[in-house]
């Protein structure tokens, strides 16, 4: 008896101790230790409403459309430049630039010359060799439109671009920088008259529009403008573009 109870009491004894060096952890002590992790919910990204408008630049690349592809990309813009195809292989390093900041290059014939007085098989040549050329130099397809020299068109040339699978892209604002040849009212005539949804005519062979772009981009961007490229443009405004339709300003040849 003398001896169980004894054993009883080692017993005892061993457990209280063991218990003892057991640590305690209260509950606010673990939280602070091992806080909840909460599943990561990735906030989903918001559409970008501001009014878009598209620049398009027409006759280049030249010496000047490396400063403007600059503040395109300084301020987050986008732009379209129609080419020349004999100029295209020349200046293959912009339009690699271009193209690598999300610019859009267009054709706008081989060497500009006015296509409602050439034949049917003479268009085909000046819009199909300036695709081609673009092709090669951006490594990537020209884009189903073009913008015709001058904005001029006749009957032959929307069939001829329908039966190609070309829309035809001429411009809603002209700002009539080829004639100013001033920086400042370049400027102006942007800024007076831009509103959504228009395309913008300008040159990136002038000087004087490359440094109206220092202005006038920042300047877009802080009114609130999208600066875009004509197919996000149009593709926002009608879904997508139509093989011989006029997009901007119809000049019918005479």
């Amino acid at each position: 008896m003398k001896k169980t109870a004894t054993l009883s009491t080692a017993i005892l004894i061993l457990l209280l101790l063991g218990c003892a060096a057991v640590p305690r952890t209260t509950l606010a002590e673990y939280d602070a230790e091992y806080p909840a992790q909460e599943p990561a919910i990735a906030e989903a990204a918001k559409p970008d409403m501001r009014p878009m408008i598209a620049l398009t630049f027409d006759d280049g690349p030249s010496e000047h459309t490396d400063s403007i592809l600059d503040v395109l990309k300084r301020y987050g813009g986008r732009a379209t430049f129609f080419v020349m195809g004999y100029l295209v292989e020349t200046w293959q390093d912009t339009i690699i630039r271009a193209v690598g900041g999300g610019n859009e290059i267009a054709g706008h014939t081989w060497s500009h010359r006015a296509l409602p007085y050439l034949s049917r098989r003479a268009i085909i040549e000046t819009i199909q060799s300036t695709s081609a050329a673009i092709e090669k130099a951006a490594g990537i397809p020209s884009p189903f439109f073009f913008r015709p020299p001058y904005g001029m068109i006749s009957q032959r040339v929307v069939d001829v671009s329908a039966d190609m699978g070309y829309a035809i892209v001429n411009w809603t604002l002209d700002t009539w920088d080829w004639r100013l040849r001033d920086a400042d009212l370049v400027y102006d005539a942007v800024m007076r008259a831009a509103a959504e949804g228009d395309i913008i005519l300008l040159h990136d062979i002038h000087r004087t529009t490359a440094a109206a772009m220092q202005r006038v981009i920042p300047s877009l961007v802080a009114a609130g403008f999208r600066l875009v490229t004509v197919s996000e443009l149009l593709q926002h405004l009608y879904g997508g573009l139509e093989p011989g339709k006029i997009y901007g300003r119809r000049i019918m040849a005479e």
